[in-house]
């Protein structure tokens, strides 16, 4: 497969981007724009909203390349046809490509970040400075996550926390000038969706892991704990979603249509994950991890908003 591809190519740099990941990103500015349309659909704006998703999509973008890069300099990732998401280390794009493309995405990200905080400032509750702090934690962690939470057991948490509680809680934040606990709760509906992908990916990956060093959760706390956590993650989602309707942010018809749907989705992919348990045919759950939670975070904007 690598060979058919040209070096540095448009349909390289789009494999880089791992486009089916970009889901998780936008599922994070839906629903904290569906959160903040419910609540205050009066100051809604939708120039805000597109700024937000653009932001997340860019940082996105800049993690996802330099993973790629981090995990092959470190001797973890290895040239695997089977594997095309691999494009740096199969050779499908070099290492100023890669360098320059992340710097133009982040730089990008941060002027877009810059315009939401120029256009919200004189309605925000400390000044602007708790946006600022928020684009520092996200810019942080698109460097720090490579290089050092993802070695360390401590990856689960950086999702959680930059495909969660920033994402979700700052966009409702920009929209309504305020932060509630359906925002919390919504939040962690998406960062448990999302880390479900992560968790799929470290399972698979979990025996040549520590052999170059990186350490996941899954690693250091055993097979079983992958296959169970997998499955707590989204039963952690449908429990948040039963505390957006005891908020009365959905409609029992909300709470339906948007969890039960994940739930099977969800379960039929944990039951595939403990037939297959090792090897490529994994993939088919890492593939199908984010179809479940980009079609929950569809669902659940529409019963929010």
């Amino acid at each position: 497969m690598a060979e058919k591809i040209e070096v540095n190519s448009l349909k390289a740099w789009f494999l880089g981007i791992r486009p089916t990941s970009l889901g998780g990103s936008l599922m994070t500015v839906l629903v904290g724009a569906g959160l903040a349309h419910g609540y205050a659909p009066e100051q809604f704006s939708w120039t805000i909203a597109i700024m937000c998703w653009l932001f997340a999509w860019c940082m996105h973008i800049a993690a996802n390349l330099i993973n790629d890069v981090v995990d092959f300099n470190r001797g973890l990732d290895k040239s695997d046809p089977e594997r095309i998401d691999r494009i740096y280390a199969n050779g499908l794009i070099t290492k100023k490509v890669a360098y320059t493309t992340t710097a133009v995405c982040l730089v990008l990200g941060c002027l877009i970040g810059l315009g939401i905080l120029y256009i919200v400032w004189p309605h925000l509750l400390w000044g602007g400075w708790e946006i600022l702090l928020m684009g520092a934690i996200v810019v942080l962690c698109t460097f720090l996550y490579s290089t050092t939470f993802a070695y360390h057991g401590l990856g689960d948490l950086a999702v959680l926390l930059c495909f969660g509680l920033i994402p979700v809680c700052g966009t409702f934040y920009v929209l309504t000038y305020t932060v509630t606990w359906d925002a919390v709760w919504a939040s962690i509906v998406a960062g448990c969706s999302i880390d479900t992908l992560l968790i799929v990916n470290n399972y698979r990956d979990r025996d040549e892991d520590p052999a170059a060093g990186k350490h996941t959760s899954v690693a250091i706390l055993g097979e079983p704990f992958g296959r169970y956590l997998y499955l707590i993650a989204g039963l952690a989602c449908v429990l948040m979603i039963v505390l957006l309707y005891l908020d009365g942010a959905i409609s029992w018809i909300g709470l339906l249509y948007s969890a039960i749907p994940y739930f099977v989705l969800h379960v039929g992919s944990w039951i595939k994950l403990n037939r297959i348990r090792e090897g490529n045919d994994l993939n088919v759950i890492y593939y199908e991890s984010p179809r479940n939670f980009t079609l929950l975070g569809v669902l659940l904007t529409i019963a929010l908003w």
